[in-house]
């Protein structure tokens, strides 16, 4: 019993730890080329290090399910895991992965590199979302005596308070209008332009995508919605920002005779009237230009004007006027080219312009002035290995304006150095130079939440219909030159491709967040292929316009 007593105590082991299995570190294969028209990427051997180009630290990310991030490990070869999910690395260090974003309670990409004996390790914090709030506060019981509204309530302005538009911005010009549309907040269309000066009803406000708006008339039957920093500053209360101080008479504005004059470049329809100047919209369809007049009288039934001498021209018409309202139809013996609305000596000119003459459709572009408007500054995309968008297509605008010089264009180019230039006075230089098209060159890139590996490719994006033929074939041209995905020709409210003057595009050639598009964008020979197809999509354009419709 003695000795049992001094034995070593022989109770139950503690459990072996378990342990914990870290997968290898192997190289994820890299994905077939965008393009066979890509060039190889070029191998770089550096130092192991991780940079990431996006997202930034502590960035909110807008999206909750996957989302992209990419950057550079300084070295091809290496092999890289991001949350423990394997992530490509291309030749060039570059490094592009679609991933689950962070959970809530781990809010950050863990990233761990490594390449032969070297080792890398990154962490990145992020900012996630919260959850979309499910809680139907219309039901949830509050203070009755002093309800709290949401920021996004109409607030409705009751009696008559007339305003007047156009409070001074960045742009002075006849582009500097006030834009309206048909309801607030970002995303919107751009429907409306209207003149400075032009006075409206206020009938409500609303706070929309963080700005301040306010609800207008046009006339009895039409709203519309305007930032409320376009209204003059006399239109609000020093004392009390949310009151609105204006006329509570309506202007009154009296059409007298409409006129039509000719000229060789463009024609003038001309509409003289009374007051302030009028709220309109301008639409087109593929062979007439109607301006629709809101918020006037007396306008005389317009029969129809020919002049059947004018190659352009045919006739011009009127709708039978309503209460408030007149629409002029211009009918055109080939599609609207370009126009220009102007308030001057109390009439509003609606100038029409005339198609360029092209003599020989084999050189369709001699003679021409059009302007390439490299992208950027201020803002764009930066690739992986850090491709600012802003100087490669500067790059690429460069050969732009040098294949157009040899088939004797003269060259507006909207910026040649690195200096950012306002997105409103690149449309007002190409009108200024009296241009016959405008070419906005830039390189894509995607908000969060869109797969790039599956969604990239080459997109034209215009804003007026007038725009459309040449974005046709501007597209064609860049599918054939640079290969890629067929993203489409889109409608887009681009500040750049506002301008009425001429037909102006927006070209998005390739993506510069995808890293094999972002190495080819470096090499001479892919911007060659992006400058040829803008100038072989110039030349189908304009020659067909030698051809009769």
């Amino acid at each position: 019993m003695a000795g049992a007593s001094c034995s070593p105590g022989t109770g139950p082991s503690a459990p072996a730890p378990v342990p914990v299995i870290v997968p290898p570190l192997v190289p994820a294969p890299i994905p077939p080329p965008s393009s066979p028209k890509l060039p190889p990427v070029p191998e770089v051997r550096g130092p192991l290090q991780i940079s990431v180009t996006y997202p930034k630290p502590e960035q909110l990310l807008t999206v909750r399910d996957s989302n992209f991030i990419f950057g550079s490990v300084g070295t091809g070869g290496a092999a890289l895991r991001i949350n423990g999910v394997s992530v490509p690395v291309w030749p060039n260090g570059a490094f592009m992965g679609w991933l689950p974003v962070p959970p809530d309670s781990a809010p950050h990409y863990e990233l761990l590199a490594r390449n032969g004996t070297e080792s890398a390790r990154l962490v990145l914090p992020v900012k996630i979302p919260p959850l979309p709030d499910t809680t139907h506060r219309d039901k949830v019981l509050g203070d009755t005596l002093q309800p709290v509204l949401p920021l996004d309530t109409l607030v409705p302005v009751s009696g008559n308070v007339f305003v007047t538009l156009g409070a001074p911005g960045p742009v002075d010009d006849t582009d500097r209008v006030t834009i309206a549309r048909p309801a607030p907040g970002n995303g919107q269309e751009y429907k409306w332009f209207l003149f400075p000066g032009t006075v409206v009803r206020i009938t409500g406000e609303q706070k929309a995508s963080g700005d301040d708006f306010v609800r207008i008339q046009l006339d009895s039957t039409q709203e519309a919605w305007v930032l409320r920093n376009e209204l003059r500053a006399q239109a609000t209360s020093p004392a009390s920002p949310s009151t609105f101080i204006g006329d509570s008479l309506a202007p009154v504005r009296r059409i007298g005779a409409l006129r039509v004059e000719p000229s060789q470049e463009w024609i003038d329809v001309i509409v003289p009237m009374t007051g302030p100047p009028p709220p309109f919209l301008v639409e087109e369809t593929d062979r007439t230009i109607s301006l629709l007049l809101y918020g006037v009288m007396g306008a005389p039934v317009v029969s129809m004007m020919t002049e059947p001498t004018d190659p352009y021209f045919n006739s011009i018409s009127s709708s039978t006027p309503e209460q408030s309202r007149v629409r002029y139809t211009i009918n055109l013996n080939r599609a609207p080219f370009g126009y220009l609305a102007l308030w001057q000596n109390g009439a509003l000119t609606l100038r029409v312009r005339r198609p360029p003459m092209i003599a020989d459709a084999a050189s369709p572009l001699r003679g021409l002035t059009i302007t390439i408007d490299p992208g950027h500054p201020p803002a764009g995309a930066t690739g992986p290995t850090l491709f600012y968008e802003g100087d490669a297509v500067l790059q690429v605008g460069f050969r732009v304006r040098d294949l157009l010089a040899q088939r004797g264009v003269n060259v507006v180019m909207t910026r040649t150095t690195p200096d950012p230039v306002d997105l409103g006075a690149r449309a007002i230089i190409s009108r200024r130079a009296n241009a016959h098209a405008f070419v906005s060159i830039h390189l894509n890139a995607f908000p969060d939440g869109v797969n790039p590996f599956v969604n990239n490719g080459s997109l034209t994006l215009y804003f007026w219909p007038q725009s459309i033929p040449l974005g046709v074939a501007t597209q064609a041209a860049l599918l054939a030159e640079l290969g890629l995905r067929d993203n489409g020709i889109k409608f887009q409210n681009i500040a750049v491709a506002r301008g009425t003057w001429m037909p102006s595009i927006l070209t998005e050639g390739a993506f510069i967040i995808m890293p094999d598009q972002e190495a080819a964008l470096r090499t001479p020979t892919y911007q060659e292929a992006y400058a040829t197809a803008i100038v072989r999509g110039l030349e189908t354009y304009f020659a067909s316009l030698a051809r009769k419709p």
